[in-house]
């Protein structure tokens, strides 16, 4: 059945002083199972007929031999370009996700029907073995991409605002879930109390201090040092408030995400955090919050190439330390469920190894742990004192290697301390310093324990967006 728009809905609750969550639990429906079924199906064939018939793809030309292989042989690694192991597959798999999700499904399950989207495509969709990583990257990375997408887009449409650029810019966030809500109505109840902080910024500074170490040596003087001026491009965004309680999973979330680029090279990097559950003593402004949470982190470019799925546990705490001065920290600890790494190291390698040849396919995958750490003072309402670090120590998975076989361990330190001020309520300047520092330990005929660090200094001006 078709369920009434919330807004249309929201005035009736206020004035029989019924919840929304209460209407929700009792009108919601889920699309049935076949349809689904359908809508994944066709996702996928959408995708394989342009692959196939538009761009002759090698990897398209699939079919039954394959397929029997497939089943016989079944689940590789596989070492496809990195960007589209870690950004397109994830992408991808959140269309699964939006088609059962905007179907009435929950997050749980809306992964679960990612995971069958992904699983299909790989044994029926393509020439290559059945990958691993992409099973883990289409459906949980997919979910995390899914479920912020889907709660941008709803935010956008269930708003009250019906001006055409949030409709346009909803359909564009989410397309499949936006038409799925047309054809089938809607069978989600957005929440009239999630809150969305949306901010842009830009600035400029210099990267400097750039050091390469190879077999204890300093080997700096090699053609990369990176002292150059820089600029920087970036969204971060927060859905929910961190003191109150999580009723479903991503009720609160985080996006961190910067491009900087600059003579010398370019730095992609995007952090997504969501809450699954939670416990504690929350207040506005005083709070300890114990919680669960699913993690996508990528860190893309010339300087280092990483990317984890993590899960794991923190705890979040807040508090006045004097009427003017707010104090929180915010501890994780993470497993790793899935990484991969590729350091960097090919300017020295081939210095010291000139057969060797390198691409983007030369990451290994891993397993490990991640700390972050992120400490704030909040000075009278409108200075800011931060610093955000994340730690993370990775060894390589056994027959997941790429063909040069490096084996062992990476650590790994991206740290950000800035200060901000708020000239109005939409618009704020800071000052910020990231530190960048890898080390590794490899075994093979090519690799030596290695590390290599850089500092990059920045201006940068916030503009508050939503």
């Amino acid at each position: 059945m078709n369920l009434p728009v919330e807004n249309d809905v929201l005035p009736l609750l206020r004035k029989t002083g019924t919840s929304l969550e209460s209407w929700a639990a009792e009108t919601n429906d889920r699309i049935p199972v076949p349809i689904v079924v359908v809508e994944v199906t066709a996702l996928n064939l959408l995708v394989w007929g342009v692959d196939y018939y538009l761009l002759d793809k090698n990897y398209a030309h699939t079919g039954p031999t394959y397929w029997k292989r497939n089943f016989r042989e079944g689940w590789k690694w596989d070492h496809n370009h990195w960007a589209v192991n870690f950004y397109g597959h994830p992408y991808h798999g959140s269309r699964y996700y939006a088609a059962a999700r905007m179907g009435g499904y929950g997050f749980y399950g809306s992964l679960l029907w990612a995971s069958f989207g992904s699983a299909t495509w790989e044994m029926f969709a393509e020439t290559e073995y059945p990958s691993i990583n992409d099973l883990i990257t289409t459906s949980i990375g997919g979910a995390v991409f899914g479920e912020v997408l889907f709660r941008f887009s709803e935010k956008l449409y269930g708003d009250g605002d019906e001006s055409i650029w949030r409709r346009a810019a909803s359909l564009g966030i989410e397309p499949v879930g936006y038409i799925q809500r047309k054809i089938f109505g809607s069978r989600y109840a957005q929440v009239e109390s999630d809150a969305l902080d949306l901010n842009v910024f830009l600035g400029s500074g210099l990267r400097f201090g750039n050091d390469f170490r190879f077999d204890g040596k300093n080997t700096g003087a090699l053609d990369e040092n990176w002292d150059d001026t820089h600029f920087m491009f970036g969204v971060n965004a927060e859905y929910g408030r961190p003191y109150t309680e999580v009723k479903r999973p991503f009720d609160y979330f985080t996006v961190i995400s910067a491009l900087a680029f600059g003579d010398d090279g370019n730095l992609v990097y995007m952090d997504i955090t969501g809450k699954l559950s939670n416990v504690g003593t929350h207040g506005n402004a005083r709070w300890i919050d114990f919680a669960t949470y699913l993690d996508y982190d990528t860190f893309y470019g010339d300087f280092a190439t990483v990317g984890t799925v993590s899960l794991g546990g923190g705890l979040d705490i807040s508090f006045w330390l004097f009427s003017d001065l707010r104090f929180r920290m915010f501890n994780q600890l993470y497993w790793i469920l899935l990484g991969t790494t590729d350091m960097g190291y090919d300017d020295i390698l081939k210095e010291k190894h000139p057969g060797y040849e390198s691409n983007m396919d030369n990451y290994q995958y891993n397993m490990g742990a991640k700390y972050s750490l992120y400490l704030e003072l909040g000075i009278w309402k409108n200075v800011r004192i931060c610093n955000r670090m994340n730690l993370e120590a990775l060894h390589t998975m056994p027959n997941s290697l790429p063909h040069y076989g490096a084996y062992g361990w990476d650590l790994l330190l991206f740290n950000c301390t800035w200060a901000e001020v708020d000239l109005t309520r939409r618009v704020s300047l800071g000052t910020r310093l990231d530190t960048y520092m890898k080390f590794a330990a490899y075994h093979s005929e090519f690799f030596e324990p290695m590390s290599r660090k850089m500092f990059a200094f920045a201006l940068y001006a916030n503009f508050k967006i939503i």
